[in-house]
């Protein structure tokens, strides 16, 4: 909804735009055309700003209602929702973060995988971490225990044995990568199981507690 709305105002701005450009143009005379017309790059930056400008009219609240997580709607957004979906192109980025959703929270409610995806997609938006989804994730896995994501170096193999659960995260990890709002964490780049209690927790600001981990980001 997010999405369309965006699409929606910038497509209305850019009519608006050229239409007006091109009725002075013509009230000036041919002649004038080339001079009072701006050129493609210029009318789209301009439908940008005032898009833009909407946008930054509004709150979190309103953010929220467009991301779909003001209130957790099972019925609009569900794994039997998920399930209806295509089977996405599986490219490497999508194959992290769907292993790393699959392996960290494969077990929780839809909204708690959705988070810890939203994580990851925080990070990678980051100047702290690293610029790629992959990148996120193996972040010191080098080091016994000592990695960003537990699975990556608690010296278990990975193996997928659970290939459905595995197919619905690829759809959802296609979907968290599509632009949105993913105001469900509140920009959380950290979380922990609930069964644990991580030292560093104290150094940061909790935002949610969501299925079975609790999710924080930097004060």
């Amino acid at each position: 909804m997010f999405r369309k709305l965006t699409s929606y105002f910038f497509t209305i701005s850019v009519i608006l735009l050229i239409g007006f450009q091109f009725v002075l143009a013509e009230e000036l005379g041919q002649k004038k055309i080339s001079e009072n017309v701006p050129d493609a790059f210029s009318v789209i930056s301009d439908a940008l700003i005032v898009d833009h400008m909407f946008l930054s009219t509004l709150n979190s609240q309103d953010l929220k209602n467009f991301s779909g997580f003001t209130e957790y709607d099972s019925k609009k957004f569900s794994f039997s929702v998920l399930d209806t979906l295509p089977m996405p192109k599986v490219t490497s980025e999508l194959r992290c973060l769907a292993e790393a959703i699959y392996f960290e929270a494969r077990g929780e409610p839809l909204n708690g995988q959705y988070a810890v995806g939203e994580v990851i997609i925080n990070r990678s938006l980051s100047q702290l971490f690293p610029n790629s989804i992959c990148r996120v994730i193996s972040e010191g896995s080098g080091r016994r225990n000592a990695c960003q994501f537990s699975y990556n170096c608690d010296g278990k193999l990975e193996i997928i044995t659970e290939k459905d659960i595995y197919n619905r995260i690829l759809k959802l990890s296609r979907l968290l990568l599509e632009p949105s709002a993913r105001v469900l964490t509140d920009g959380a780049t950290f979380f922990h199981a609930k069964a644990v209690s991580p030292s560093w927790a104290k150094k940061f600001k909790k935002t949610r507690e969501i299925g079975q981990h609790i999710f924080y980001k930097t004060p």
